[in-house]
C-alpha cells in the first residue's frame, strides 16, 4: 500500500521507496549531530548564540526518596515585556539572589532588553511603552519597598510604588519569582556575611505599619562584625533564623512580629503553611543547588531563553565554614531553622515534580 504514494507496485518501484526511506535517515542522523556537536561547543565556552533552541531536556537528575507524583503540570506562558506582565524578584538573603537577578538584567533574551550602563550597579528594565517588566532590588528598579522586602511587604506595596511612578493605576499581572537554598548552608552564608560587617539595616513593615523595636529587639548596637558563630545562634531575634519561611510567608496571618496574640507551635504552623503555599503558587522559583535545571526550568515555563549557561558553583565559604564547627553547634542550627528545613524539602519536592513534568 505504502508504494502507491509513489509509483505502481513493482520492483523498481520498491528501490525508489527504499531509496527514499534511507534518505530520510540519514537526513535525520545528520541534523541530530549537528545539534549535539553545537551542543557541546557551547557547554565548553559557557556561551550560547541568541537563536539557540529552547528545550526542555533535564538531565543528570537523581532524586532521593519516594517517587514523585504526577500532576503538578506547569501552565506555560509567552512572557513579552511589552504586556503588562511585571517580574517580581523576591530576593531572599543568601541563596544566589543577587547572580539570578544579574541573569534577568544582562542575559535574557527579551524585547527590548534591559539597558545597563558599562560600570553602574542598576539598569533600565523598560517596555516599548516605557513601563518597567522587572522589579527587582539589586540590578533594577532598587529597594524601593524595602531592603530584601518579603513576600508580605511587596504585596502591600508593589501596587502602590507603580501606580506612583506610572502616575495611573492599571491592571498588571506579576510574576512572583524567588530562590531558595539548603537551610543549614544559607544560614552559615548569612553568618559569614554578617561577619564581614553585612547588616541590612531595616525595620520591617508588616500591615503597612513599621515593626516596632519592642516587638523585633535587635541583637547589636551598630554592628556585628566579627560575631561569632555561638552568638549569632544564642539571639533569640536574629531574622537569619527560618529566613525563607518568614520571607514567603503572609505574616498578617500571624499577626505580623507581634508573638504575644498566638501560641508558638500555632504562629509556626500558620507561617509554614502559608509559605508553602505562596512558593506553590509563584510563577517560578529555583534551588541554588541547581543551576542548569533552573534554567531549563525558566526558558520552558516562559518560552524565552537565555544567552548564557547558569554555572553551579562545586564550593562555597558556607560549606566551608560548615565543615569546621561542632556536631553542637551543628544540631542547633538545624532545631533553630526547623521550619525552613520542612519547607525546603516541600520545595524540592515540588521543584522536581515540575522537572519531571516537563521531560
Amino acid at each position: 500500500m505504502a508504494c502507491r504514494f509513489f509509483c505502481k507496485p513493482n520492483i523498481r518501484c520498491f528501490k525508489i521507496n527504499m531509496a527514499i526511506v534511507i534518505l530520510l535517515v540519514a537526513l535525520i542522523f545528520v541534523s541530530n549531530y549537528d545539534f549535539l556537536h553545537h551542543e557541546w561547543k557551547t557547554r565548553q565556552t559557557g556561551k550560547r548564540k541568541i537563536t539557540d533552541t529552547i528545550t526542555p531536556c533535564i538531565r543528570n537528575i537523581t532524586v532521593r526518596g519516594s517517587p514523585l507524583k504526577r500532576g503538578n503540570y506547569i501552565k506555560r506562558l509567552h512572557f513579552d515585556p511589552n504586556e503588562n506582565k511585571v517580574i517580581v524578584f523576591l530576593h531572599i538573603q543568601k541563596t544566589g539572589g543577587s547572580t539570578f537577578d544579574w541573569r534577568l538584567v544582562r542575559t535574557l533574551n527579551v524585547t527590548p532588553k534591559c539597558k545597563c550602563k558599562l560600570k553602574a550597579k542598576s539598569c533600565r528594565c523598560l517596555n516599548n511603552k516605557g513601563n518597567v517588566w522587572l522589579y527587582s532590588g539589586r540590578f533594577s528598579t532598587g529597594w524601593v519597598c524595602g531592603v530584601h522586602a518579603d513576600w508580605t511587604e511587596l504585596t502591600e506595596c508593589i501596587d502602590v510604588y507603580f501606580d506612583k511612578r506610572d502616575k495611573l493605576h492599571r491592571n498588571r499581572s506579576y510574576l512572583y519569582m524567588t530562590m531558595l537554598r539548603e537551610p543549614i548552608q544559607r544560614y552559615m552564608s548569612e553568618w559569614k556575611h554578617v561577619q564581614r560587617g553585612a547588616t541590612w539595616e531595616k525595620q520591617p513593615k508588616c500591615n503597612h505599619r513599621k515593626v516596632t523595636a519592642k516587638q523585633l529587639p535587635m541583637c547589636f548596637n551598630t554592628s556585628w562584625r566579627h560575631v561569632p558563630l555561638d552568638d549569632f545562634i544564642n539571639c533569640p531575634h536574629n531574622l537569619a533564623i527560618n529566613r525563607q519561611t518568614r520571607m514567603l510567608a503572609n505574616l498578617s496571618l500571624v499577626d505580623c512580629y507581634n508573638t504575644s496574640t498566638i501560641s508558638k507551635p500555632e504562629r509556626e504552623r500558620i507561617m509554614l503553611e502559608s509559605a508553602k503555599n505562596n512558593l506553590k503558587d509563584m510563577a517560578y522559583f529555583g534551588l541554588t543547588e541547581f543551576q542548569e535545571q533552573n534554567q531549563r526550568l525558566f526558558e520552558f515555563k516562559f518560552a524565552v531563553n537565555f544567552t548564557d549557561y547558569f554555572s553551579q558553583k562545586e564550593t562555597s565559604n558556607a560549606q566551608m565554614a560548615t565543615n569546621k564547627i561542632s556536631p553542637a553547634q551543628f544540631e542547633r542550627i538545624k532545631q533553630l531553622n526547623h521550619l525552613d528545613i520542612e519547607l525546603y524539602k516541600y520545595a524540592k519536592k515540588l521543584y522536581f515534580e515540575r522537572i519531571e513534568n516537563i521531560t
